[in-house]
């Protein structure tokens, strides 16, 4: 067994200014279990990571900051990046490979809370929660009746997207009697959508025929920008987008124009294409969106189960083994990141 000290790292953004945790439990506990594992978090939040910061570790755990290409100048030892979440457009996936480093992520913990977030928004527009919600407020009882609100049942819902997730809200949707599911996916074929009795259509079809649009998709060249002004004009005046995902998959400037003129009736967003939101935008001054700060599925149970899984990943890293999860599978069978790998075999975690 080696006696060196395989040391995790942790990103600042974890704790607060008091330097405590912020979330009630993010799964350490698994790496207590073994004493030769020292885990740390981070002295310093950075949008980005400094090459100092990431010396000297063997796994980080990784909440918001960058890594890009200069964050890993220098950095040799570091064998793994394990991402909260399923998102990783903030993480310079090239450049890990190059440097011998696999970036897993923690799909499993985002799932459920993230479905059944989508379902929230998809009820709290079809029941005018919050307009209701801010009219009451202002002593404006009876108006606050009006308009009436249009339930999901015998409607259509279109996902564009179709990976763990959009699945998961599928499901949970089918219980409120939803007409048909329809599904844009370039990377799923007809059968997989079908064994959820959801049919693959083209996303023009799913923009035109939906009464809820879903942005389910991961942010990518190919995605930004997917919907623009022509893609919010083909969609039914009564309709609805809900974008969970990542901002810049929506033109921002083009559906600010769609809601102000009604070319679809609402909206709700949880991401934006920057963030945090400008407090001067738009959209904060709208009456027909629902926005969020990022954080709409987070949970005691999303950061409890990423938490974990990051740190089980970790514990894999320990014993000599790839996590799981691997988004740049390119750099598992790399002779660099094998001899990593070498460096802890052997050793059996309790």
């Amino acid at each position: 067994m080696r006696s060196e000290v395989f040391r995790v790292g942790l990103s600042a953004d974890f704790l607060d200014d008091s330097r405590q945790l912020v979330f009630p439990d993010i799964g350490l506990s698994v790496l207590d279990s073994d004493p030769g594992i020292e885990h740390r978090f981070l002295s310093e939040y950075y949008p980005e990571y400094t090459p100092e910061q990431l010396q000297g570790i063997d796994v980080l755990i990784s909440l918001k900051p960058r890594v890009s290409e200069a964050s890993l100048a220098g950095v040799e030892r570091l064998c793994a990046i394990g991402r909260c979440g399923v998102g990783y457009d903030n993480v310079d996936i090239r450049a890990c490979t190059a440097c011998d480093i696999a970036v897993y992520i923690t799909p499993a913990g985002v799932t459920r809370p993230m479905a059944e977030s989508i379902v929230l928004l998809v009820l709290a527009l079809s029941h005018n929660l919050v307009r209701k919600d801010r009219l009451l407020r202002q002593g404006r009882w009876a108006e606050s009746t009006q308009p009436l609100g249009r339930e999901p049942r015998g409607r259509t819902i279109g996902t564009i997207g179709f990976g763990n997730i959009a699945k998961e809200a599928v499901r949970l949707l089918t219980s409120f009697d939803v007409g048909r599911f329809l599904v844009f996916d370039p990377f799923v074929t007809a059968e997989q959508t079908r064994a959820l009795n959801a049919e693959l259509v083209s996303l023009e079809d799913l923009l035109r025929r939906s009464d809820y649009v879903l942005i389910n998709c991961p942010l990518t060249a190919a995605t930004r920008h997917l919907i623009g002004a022509p893609e919010l004009r083909l969609m039914k005046p009564e309709a609805v987008l809900i974008n969970t995902a990542r901002g810049p998959i929506v033109d921002e400037a083009a559906l600010i124009q769609a809601l102000s003129e009604r070319w679809i009736r609402a909206a709700a967003l949880d991401v934006f294409e920057k963030e945090p939101l400008d407090p001067d935008s738009p959209l904060l001054q709208m009456d027909n969106v629902i926005v969020t700060s990022h954080s709409i599925g987070w949970t005691e149970e999303l950061f409890r189960d990423m938490g974990r899984i990051d740190c089980e990943g970790a514990l894999a890293v320990r014993r000599g083994q790839a996590p799981a999860n691997v988004v740049n599978p390119d750099v598992l069978s790399r002779p660099g990141f094998q001899r990593k790998l070498e460096r802890h075999r052997g050793h059996a975690t309790p």
